[in-house]
């Protein structure tokens, strides 16, 4: 019997650590920190965060296609990358006093260089005029030659989790009180497999604690 216990044990073990190494591999483009996006006012700040590099290269660009209603962004400065900004055609807006009939579209990072096994935010400052709802935010990146286009949506009855690579999502909520504030930015769900690897690490723990108390007592 304290075989098999013992057995089960580190089979569950090994099947929870599997679990956590893997996770890297399962990662996504998302945006990592947040609640959601307050509609209107002076607007907020994302950040796209690239996880990982295009099958073991280290990533040199990233390019970020904002969905229509997004205006007046920003991209955040980074050490070592050169920011550029592309204006597309828009329904008309004002914006502090003066009219517009375009806005930045695409926000692009490069000339820098980001390891395969590290990961980086990219930030992006602007004003969200949509209604409340959620938007995908295609997102490319290149390492030289190859690249990972972050790009596809799910279809009816299917998740995020099931695409090899989805969008990432942002979600714009109606501005509380007088919406002038800046507000928080956007959250991504934790991967599944986190939680599964965590109940199979506490199952694995219980059943080795249950062996030796048992393997304790037959001694007696």
């Amino acid at each position: 019997m304290k075989k098999h216990i013992r057995s089960f044990a580190s089979i569950t073990a090994a099947i929870a650590l599997l679990l956590v190494l893997v996770l890297p591999v399962a990662a996504h483009a998302t945006f990592p920190d947040g609640d959601a996006i307050p509609q209107g006012g002076d607007g907020a700040v994302i950040h796209i965060r690239i996880p990982h590099g295009c099958s073991g290269k280290p990533t040199d660009t990233v390019s970020v296609q904002l969905p229509d209603g997004v205006i007046n962004a920003k991209p955040e400065a980074l050490a070592g990358w050169t920011a550029t900004t592309e204006r597309v055609a828009s329904d008309p807006y004002t914006l502090w006093g003066t009219d517009y009939t375009d806005r930045v579209g695409v926000v692009t990072w490069s000339g820098g260089s980001l390891a395969a096994d590290q990961y980086l935010d990219f930030g992006i400052s602007a004003i969200f005029t949509m209604e409340p709802g959620t938007y995908t935010v295609p997102v490319t990146q290149s390492c030289g030659t190859d690249s990972v286009a972050w790009i596809e949506i799910p279809a009816e009855g299917q998740v995020a989790d099931d695409l090899e690579h989805p969008a990432p999502e942002i979600t714009v909520v109606a501005a509380s009180g007088d919406g002038m504030g800046m507000g928080g930015d956007v959250d991504a769900a934790t991967d599944p497999l986190v939680y599964v690897a965590v109940v199979l690490g506490a199952a694995a723990l219980v059943t080795s604690i249950f062996g030796l108390r048992r393997g304790a007592k037959s001694k007696r």
